[in-house]
């Protein structure tokens, strides 16, 4: 297995996160789960799965989340854990309950990244630095800048900008299920659910990286890091300031020779 908390060491090296970046698998039907994750089949713990990757990334703790533990239908339905039935496709449910229209919705529903229902009995998660499983991806929450870093480490071999799409709801249809399904890198404005009940903060954005890409993103953030692109954002300070006239008359007072 790759050195995960080597990865995370220079994940923290050149984005200086306040959060820890998140190890995700979904584990199929009949998959064996790590001991750690094997004593809490038995213990209830409902809650969206937003919330789950937050109490990995805040508190460091690991969480596994199956389909009796979804209370958002919309992650449950983008993880597969319950199959897109004809009142919710045809947009009928008024969920999101704040959009317009049933058409509206149904475009909404029909757009929703969803893996396939049925495949997956659980989700795992932990701070990538005590993954004890293979995860498949790498779940990292920071702020616009540090998500310009990410970018520019990801274009870095390719050119080939990042595209992704936010519906101001169900973010882990994106920064889980599209990143799965595509196996590209995936930038997520967070949704109102992820910032209501996950606590994401206003400054906040997500950023999943395919355990495919990881090397690739590593080596990006590394080299561009190199080539002057940080975080912090440098800023430019070879220029000479023009200060105030009374502080420029006093300086040429006090330098000129007379007394």
């Amino acid at each position: 297995m790759p050195d995960y908390n080597m990865i995370a060491d220079k994940l923290n090296k050149f984005l200086r996160l306040q959060t820890f970046p998140v190890a995700l698998r979904m584990a199929e039907k009949g998959e064996e789960l790590p001991e750690a994750f094997k004593a809490m089949k038995d213990k209830r713990t409902p809650m969206p799965l937003c919330q789950g990757v937050s109490l990995a990334r805040r508190y460091g703790w690991k969480v596994l989340l199956g389909p009796g533990e979804m209370t958002c239908p919309l992650g449950a339905l983008a993880m597969g854990f319950v199959p897109p039935k004809d009142r919710y496709m045809s947009g009928e449910a008024e969920v999101p309950f704040w959009v317009r229209s049933k058409q509206a919705r149904a475009k909404i529903a029909a757009n929703l990244p969803k893996l396939e229902h049925g495949r997956y009995a659980y989700i795992m998660a932990a701070p990538l630095a005590e993954a004890e499983f293979e995860p498949q991806l790498v779940i990292i929450y920071g702020n616009p800048a540090q998500m310009m870093r990410l970018v520019q480490a990801t274009i870095y071999m390719t050119g080939e900008a990042v595209v992704s799409n936010s519906l101001g709801a169900v973010g882990c249809g994106t920064y889980v299920s599209k990143a799965l399904i595509t196996g590209e890198c995936q930038m997520v404005v967070c949704g109102a659910g992820d910032r209501i009940f996950a606590l994401t903060q206003d400054d906040e954005m997500a950023f999943t990286i395919p355990a495919g890409k990881v090397d690739e993103v590593l080596t990006g953030l590394e080299d561009t890091h190199r080539f002057g692109m940080r975080y912090p954002t440098s800023s430019y300070l070879r220029f000479s300031p023009q200060l105030p006239n009374t502080y420029q008359d006093l300086m040429q007072y006090l330098a000129s020779e007379e007394k």
